[in-house]
């Protein structure tokens, strides 16, 4: 049967301008991320589904029939950003050009041009491929219908059927409406029935089989339930409403018509020369008018059991896949010729380890692999050159760092992606018979090749020394740390969670005390109207679409006892679902937490993590300290942190090379009441509380590009006052004006920022028509060899401490690397020695101009490192 694709445009387009970065742009200064992902979908669904037909549908700006039922519906959501909305026309430029069928229609959304458009075509018997990001799809899954959905990003996509919708919510999916009426939609700003979670509402649907049986038989749900159920009846009802999908909705058109037709390649060719799209354009020629094929080299490789090391190339790196199952590396597969590689288990992983001790790895991420090495407690191999890291460090915008994106454009190679090579034995035993495990013999292949290719574009770039120096050895620093994690004291986590909850209970009656009524605190437009009609409080500041704002930092002037209560009640709602609730199922049996660092995540160079972040942990604020309590050392240990001293404004003074700023550095003077002495022409002792403040909002404000404007908002001034402020610290620091005109200037010539360390970041903003992107660029272009400095020099630190530390058979261990912090776990008869060679390490790890200053504190908890 035939097979038709339809793709919510809007949906994909938002998650791709969310997931990849915004620097990735034309020459021009044109952003093009969400245009990138939108199109990546589209030449990954036609070499993957090969479907007859394609669509795209797409939303309107349009009132629906929706909001006509409930204003509310999606009142809480702010205008898409510029950024956005100047990549839909491109959009539906590449979608046109590929002659595909759009579909749009004031009143109705994606969603319901969707579920028409894909009940007929299974009406007709053919096969329909829904794409979204949209759960509200999964109704529309039935033997014909399956949803393709994008669960994060644009390159996490889940094949879901009716098996997979029962297997995860329980429920078939004619179901979900109701499911998703009883759960509500914060993203649709539908609430929910209170106290009813995914559990519940699964388990009412599968007692009752509907809403109206479930609401017939109240009488068997606990009394807290069947009030709650019984107070929301109605909402329930519309959110059923609204959740359902209309099927007939009034366009004109023919099945036939969606059939894939012939393209003109010149014409594309020109779309996507014009979005400076080469290495999609490589992917999409030889798909051709419907037919799927590959784009580059399809290899020819076979991976066979190793069981002879003798088989291996006789000299230099082992190039390696890991073999994964069930999450977990359970092998790893490595080069031996173009032809062959073989397959290793962790079984054998010793004899492996022993010659990659000696000549190291090469490979695509090389940290799980070196995980899995530390795992089976052999040693770590060094890391020779790992294509995935190279790939970052030459551009680090690059849409997309997965190897089969790189290995088509770089070495014209094709390969498979992680889901498709490989085997997830639930048996938990390799299986050499695996059809799929030829793909990991082309990925290995396909590694070696990218090697020489990449070396010679890194060279190109100047960037080998920061590969060779900073980046890999730091992958085997990262693998420890995500392997040692940091412990977390979880009975103190739990009740810190009921004791918010509380707070936020009390503070929810307060703020409906105060403001004479009851209303949903979490509803942006029930609040508007609370604040501002109600109460009659000023409006300070309007969104893009001229409502009132209602953002933190725009409250917090209104002086209002509901306001002050709402304030607190937001922070704490933040903490108790980010650091309780997200923190407490990432507790592993080890009583730690391994969060994932990323190295690839910013273009600066900085350091991310996820699961869970902790980078954001908060530290000023008394509720922050109360989240730091919770990260406990083990027993017999402690917390040894140590943090760089002001280290961006040191690097702004080695780069700048300002007199005034070196003399205050050289003389360990605060540099704050320094600044402040010089701008005020008075002697240093006689700097005041205020005077410093003020010289250090100047001082971090100018570093990351502050003018006038912003500075006045800082230190509630006048725009003429701040201006001043800034006119006065040039003039006592003049080589700092130079520097951030010259490194603007700079920029624009050469496109990129180069850090001390040679690190660039690349600024097509610079070159935009657009102001206001022209302005963000100028930003990062001051910021970027500050900030990223700052990060090679930290990650210098911790490759060196990790090698002092083993040198000296010290059983100090890094767990975290907090943006200029480092939090080490240290036995308490190591800790004076750990701390001066910590301190040693970090003031020495390079020679700048002005002299690195690092503070040091220990604590049995993290908070107490802070006290």
């Amino acid at each position: 049967m035939p097979t038709l694709a339809i793709l919510d445009g809007h949906s994909l387009a938002y998650r791709a301008f969310y997931a990849l970065p915004s620097d990735l742009a034309t020459p021009a200064g044109q952003v093009t991320n969400a245009v990138y992902g939108f199109t990546s979908m589209i030449i990954r669904l036609l070499g993957d589904e090969a479907p007859d037909a394609l669509a795209v549908a797409w939303d309107t700006p349009a009132r629906t029939f929706r909001s006509d039922l409930y204003p509310e519906y999606k009142a809480q959501r702010e205008s898409a950003p510029d950024l956005f909305r100047s990549q839909l026309p491109l959009m539906r430029e590449v979608a046109s050009a590929l002659q595909i069928r759009q579909f749009e229609l004031e009143g109705y959304e994606a969603d319901d041009l969707i579920a028409t458009v894909a009940s007929e075509a299974a009406s007709e018997g053919w096969d329909v491929l829904v794409v979204t990001g949209d759960r509200d799809a999964f109704q529309l899954i039935e033997d014909r219908v399956t949803v393709l959905y994008t669960r994060r990003g644009i390159t996490d996509v889940v094949r879901a059927d009716a098996a997979y919708v029962e297997e995860r919510y329980g429920i078939g999916p004619d179901a979900y409406p109701q499911y998703a009426a009883l759960r509500g939609d914060s993203s649709d700003n539908l609430p929910g029935v209170p106290g009813v979670g995914e559990k519940t509402a699964t388990r009412l649907l599968q007692e009752h089989g509907s809403l109206d049986g479930i609401f017939q038989h109240l009488d068997q749900a606990s009394p807290k339930l069947a009030e709650s159920l019984a107070q929301h009846r109605d909402q329930v009802y519309l959110n059923l409403q609204l959740t359902r999908l209309d099927r007939s909705v009034p366009i004109t058109w023919e099945l036939e018509e969606l059939r894939r037709t012939e393209w003109d390649q010149a014409e594309v060719k020109r779309v996507f020369d014009g979005l400076a799209f080469q290495s999609l354009w490589t992917r999409l020629v030889e798909l051709g008018g419907g037919s799927a094929g590959p784009a580059g080299e399809v290899l020819d490789t076979e991976v066979v059991p190793l069981r002879d090391l003798g088989e291996l190339p006789d000299s230099g790196p082992l190039v390696v896949e890991p073999y994964w199952q069930q999450d977990e590396v359970a092998g790893v597969v490595v080069f031996i010729d173009e032809t062959s590689a073989g397959l290793v288990g962790l079984d054998l992983l010793k004899d492996v380890a022993t010659l990659a001790a000696d000549r190291g790895i090469v490979a695509h991420n090389a940290k799980p692999i070196v995980k899995a090495f530390l795992d089976a407690h052999l040693p770590a191999p060094m890391v020779v050159f790992d294509t995935l890291l190279a790939a970052y460090v030459i551009n680090p915008a690059r849409a997309s760092y997965d190897l089969p994106d790189l290995a088509l454009e770089v070495a014209q190679i094709e390969v498979d992606s992680l889901d498709d090579a490989g085997s997830d034995n639930s048996q938990g035993t390799l299986d050499f018979e695996g059809p799929d495990l030829d793909g990991l013999g082309r990925r290995v292949v396909a590694v070696s090749r990218l090697v020489d290719l990449l070396t010679e574009q890194a060279s190109a770039r100047g960037a080998l020394s920061l590969l060779a120096d900073i980046e890999f050895p730091l992958v085997v620093v990262l693998a420890r740390m995500e392997n040692a994690g940091i412990g977390i004291d979880r009975a103190y986590l739990e009740t810190l969670g009921e004791e918010l909850r509380s707070r936020l209970l009390a503070l929810e009656a307060q703020i409906h005390e105060e403001a004479g009524q009851v209303f949903n605190i979490n509803s942006t437009l029930q609040l508007k109207k609370v604040l501002f009609e109600d109460l009659e409080l000023p409006i300070l500041k309007k969104t893009p679409k001229g409502q009132p704002s209602t953002d933190a930092s725009v409250l917090a002037k209104l002086d209002h006892a509901v306001v002050k209560a709402l304030l607190e009640y937001r922070q704490l709602e933040k903490l108790r679902s980010t650091y309780v609730d997200g923190f407490l199922p990432l507790i592993a049996k080890d009583g730690r937490v391994h969060a994932v660092f990323n190295q690839t995540a910013a273009a600066t160079g900085r350091l991310s993590s996820e699961r869970p972040n902790l980078q954001n942990i908060p530290i000023r604020s008394e509720e922050g300290r109360t989240i730091r309590k919770a990260f406990v050392a083990e027993e017999g240990s402690t917390f040894v942190v140590a943090d760089y001293s002001q280290i961006e404004l040191r690097i702004l003074a080695h780069l700048t090379e300002d007199p005034g700023l070196l003399d205050a550095f050289n003389n360990d003077q605060d540099i704050h009441a320094a600044t402040a002495a010089r701008v005020n022409d008075i002697a240093i002792e006689e700097v005041d509380a205020d005077m410093r403040r003020r010289a250090k909002v100047v001082n971090f404000g100018l570093l990351y590009g502050m003018e006038a404007f912003g500075l006045a908002s800082r230190l509630e001034i006048e725009r003429d006052e701040a201006q001043a402020h800034i006119d006065t610290y040039f003039a006592q620091f003049p080589k700092v004006q130079a520097f951030m005109s010259g490194v603007v200037a700079e920029a624009r010539r050469t496109g990129y920022t180069t850090t001390v360390f040679g690190r660039r970041r690349y600024l097509p903003e610079l070159a935009s028509g657009n102001f206001r992107v022209r302005q963000t660029g100028e930003r990062m272009a001051l910021n970027a060899p500050i900030q990223g400095s700052a990060a090679d020099l930290i990650k210098m630190a911790m490759i060196r401490l990790d090698e002092r530390l083993g040198e000296l058979g010290l059983a100090g261990r890094q767990l975290l690397q907090i943006h200029d912090e480092l939090v080490l776990e240290v036995p308490l008869d190591e800790v004076a020695r750990t701390v001066d060679l910590t301190r040693t390490v970090m003031e020495g790890v390079a020679e700048l101009k002005v002299r690195l200053r690092v503070d040091t504190a220990t604590g049995r908890t993290l908070a107490d490192t802070k006290s």
